[in-house]
């Protein structure tokens, strides 16, 4: 149970509110299992809610030694997850009717971010529905890619020319139309369903 400071040194919390369950090593792998409680009342420890939290991470190849903590060099990253995921009904029907909107072949350049935008035109409904579930459709093995979905309504007398192919969001050659989508209806993020 370490922190760091606000220099990012790594310190040993003197209050250690993780357990070890399980600890297993060979020539490729070291897995461990451990637990703690979800509000330990530790100033040096995050509580764990049911929002997107950023976890990070880092190792080294070797086991810590008496000066300390190895630097761990490249070896890091982070994610941002729901580490509480609680179980839900599923109150939809799969015989209820459904759509999808997916993007077609997006790049996806060699730069931090992206902002990517497509129209698409919803399925004319010649009666009063309800929207009950929106969900991201991430294409297998993209998914560290995407961080954030926003979907927006856009103005209803468009010629339907736009809806072909997507643009880079807020580009010199995205056409004015898209200007016209103010309102959020939807949004999703790395760690939501």
């Amino acid at each position: 149970d370490y922190f760091t400071d606000e220099n990012r040194v790594l310190k040993k919390d003197p209050q250690q509110d993780y357990h070890l369950e399980y600890a297993m090593e060979n020539s490729t792998h070291t897995i461990l299992a451990f637990s703690r409680e979800l509000h330990t009342c530790d100033t040096n420890d995050k509580s764990i809610t049911e929002s997107t939290v950023r976890v990070i991470w880092a190792y080294h190849h070797k086991d810590m030694g008496e000066a300390g903590q190895n630097y761990h060099g490249s070896n890091r990253g982070t994610k941002s997850l729901r580490l509480l995921n609680p179980e839900r009904e599923e109150v939809s029907s799969a015989s209820l009717p459904y759509f999808d909107l997916t993007n077609k072949d997006v790049p996806v350049p060699d730069k931090d971010t992206t902002y990517w935008c497509q129209m698409f035109k919803i399925p004319v409904q010649h009666e009063k529905h309800h929207v009950t579930k929106v969900e991201p459709l991430i294409q297998k093995g993209h998914e560290n890619l995407v961080h954030h979905i926003l979907l927006y309504q856009c103005s209803s007398n468009l010629n339907d020319s736009v809806l072909d192919y997507g643009h880079e969001c807020y580009h010199p050659n995205m056409p004015d139309s898209f200007l016209t989508c103010e309102t959020v209806i939807f949004a999703w993020a790395i760690g939501g369903e």
